[in-house]
């Protein structure tokens, strides 16, 4: 069997280490995994059975010509036909589609292939925008225009378009060209997205969901010396997010919790690509790290992260954390609330900061040893990367037969 994935990224970040892990599970089942990209962690030589989809040249173009029509995934011809003529030469069994919105390839081109090839597919949603009219999430502005055509877009502006709301005729594409194909299975990588997509244009279609797979052999437990580097030895640490935490939005969250900080507890907050000078000194501000093992050595130092984040088809981040031993507390926003069981983490209301900051004191009291063995129990019952991605080779044998 021949299996070919399709995503903007190959090999690191989210999306791409999935790729690359499925690849790898497919080679041990003694299937020809195939992948399709964009932007790769390392040299096109070294990709195994890989094609690189355009250049930085096209994608930029690409990126041009989506804000002038208001339409994305709506250009790059020539570089879609050069690949389709490579998937003729690999002759797929089946296709897995990922990430198509990062402006290199022609999506109605693509599906119509699979269409006219009668090629079984499977379609893993990372977030939203496979059944919307063009934005990846919507629960931000309260919008449910997605369950009914979509038109008068509060976020065209964002998907992004310099002129045109372009959402209904987007939507009305997905609905026609993802209908027809014969052998087709959406797959949500949360149970909340899937169960969103039963709501739209689209519930009609095959909708499941497969949880994404974590490392458990990355994400451990990890020693470091951390703490002492950053003077915090005997705090009690609460990691965050920055990209969510500073957000203008959880501003009332982070006044609640400095608030109510004493002098033994540290919010650490990693991911900043600035440092903001105004905020105290009890707030530690780190850089970005593309290191798996430098993230184990963050989420091992902490008692306790708390993830104010408000949109997630499936937070990584928390998964993450809890198989390094670190118990969370976030909001039930979106599929964040299925990353926690009440009892090694905790997910309160959507904004209620009071509620966030007792669940952290709960924990305090609680100790973070107490909870470590079932945090990361939990990731290796539901989540871990292998028992996950070995659900996708029997999806598709089971599309392929």
């Amino acid at each position: 069997m021949k299996v070919v994935q399709i995503n903007a990224i190959y090999g690191s970040k989210s999306t791409g280490t999935i790729v690359r892990e499925i690849q790898s599970c497919c080679e041990a089942n003694g299937i020809e995994g195939y992948v399709a990209y964009s932007i790769a962690d390392r040299p096109d030589a070294e990709v195994p059975r890989g094609y690189r989809i355009g250049n930085p040249l096209t994608a930029k173009w690409h990126a041009f010509i989506s804000r002038v029509i208001g339409k994305q995934a709506y250009a790059n011809r020539i570089s879609t036909w050069r690949f389709l003529r490579w998937l003729d030469k690999v002759n797929p069994d089946a296709v897995h589609l990922h990430n198509l919105h990062s402006n290199y390839i022609h999506l109605n081109m693509l599906l119509r292939y699979l269409v006219k090839h009668d090629i079984a597919t499977v379609v893993t949603m990372h977030d939203c925008w496979y059944f919307t009219g063009g934005c990846m999430h919507y629960t931000s502005v309260g919008c449910h225009r997605w369950k009914n055509g979509c038109g008068q877009c509060p976020k065209w502006r964002q998907i992004p378009s310099y002129c045109f709301d372009r959402t209904r005729s987007v939507l009305k594409d997905r609905k026609k060209y993802l209908s027809a194909i014969p052998r087709l299975t959406m797959v949500g990588a949360s149970e909340w997205v899937a169960n969103e997509m039963k709501q739209s244009l689209l519930k009609d279609l095959n909708i499941i969901f497969i949880h994404n797979g974590f490392d458990l052999d990355v994400f451990t437990p990890t020693l470091s010396d951390k703490r002492k580097e950053l003077g915090i030895e005997n705090k009690f640490v609460i990691l965050g997010p920055a990209s969510k935490w500073l957000l203008p939005i959880n501003e009332p969250t982070l006044k609640c919790f400095l608030a109510n900080m004493t002098d033994d507890t540290v919010l650490l907050l990693f991911g900043c690509s600035t440092i903001d000078e105004t905020l105290p000194e009890k707030v530690i501000q780190l850089g970005y790290t593309k290191n798996p093992k430098e993230m184990a050595e963050l989420y091992s130092l902490a008692d306790v992260m708390v993830n104010c984040s408000r949109e997630d088809t499936l937070s990584s981040l928390n998964l993450e954390c809890q198989a390094c031993g670190t118990p969370i507390v976030t909001y039930d926003a979106t599929a964040s609330k299925e990353t926690v069981d009440g009892e090694c983490g905790f997910a309160v209301i959507t904004g209620d900061a009071e509620d966030l900051w007792k669940k952290v004191l709960w924990v305090k009291s609680l100790g973070k040893e107490s909870l470590s063995e079932q945090c990361r129990k939990r990731v290796s019952n539901s989540f871990e990367k292998k028992t996950n991605y070995e659900k996708y080779i029997e999806l598709y044998r089971q599309i392929t037969e």
